[in-house]
């Protein structure tokens, strides 16, 4: 066996497979501009408020770097996001007003449930994180709400 089969590319094997195609994307890299790591370069775009230029940065480095990934989306999560609903009661005098509360109660706890808020409200606090803002719509769809 010679030296130079060892180290063919081609025929790399893990474990028992012989891998058939062992290319690397590298989809983000390919892309990327030079300017993204130039400390002048960034301080520039901090310093006349150039935000696209910043949030493309940011945006690379949220693919490229894993720490940075990481951070933000431990920063986005940090925070619960729980909510907490308070019946507002108007006294009548019908004693099926008890059962009424409740089923309104029950339905605005079901609504807020499928409406996932707690991961709608991290995946916002992600996108301003990235890129300094958010922009969004509220749908309503009776069961649930959507941004």
């Amino acid at each position: 066996m010679d030296l130079f089969d060892e180290l063919d590319y081609a025929k790399l094997k893990v474990g028992v497979r012989q891998l058939d195609d062992a290319i690397l994307n590298l989809g983000t890299y390919r892309k990327v501009n030079s300017q993204y790591g130039d400390k002048s370069f960034i301080l520039r775009a901090i310093y006349k408020h150039d935000y696209d230029s910043l949030r493309n940065v940011s945006d690379y480095f949220y693919e490229a770097s894993g720490i940075y990934y990481r951070l933000c989306r431990y920063l986005a999560f940090l925070y619960r996001y729980d909510w907490y609903i308070t019946p507002y009661i108007i006294k009548k005098d019908d004693r099926d007003n008890n059962k009424t509360v409740l089923n309104d109660f029950a339905k605005a706890l079901i609504y807020l449930d499928n409406s996932e808020v707690k991961r709608t409200c991290g995946d916002i606090a992600l996108e301003v994180i990235k890129y300094g803002v958010y922009y969004g719509y509220i749908m309503d769809f009776n069961d649930r709400f959507s941004i």
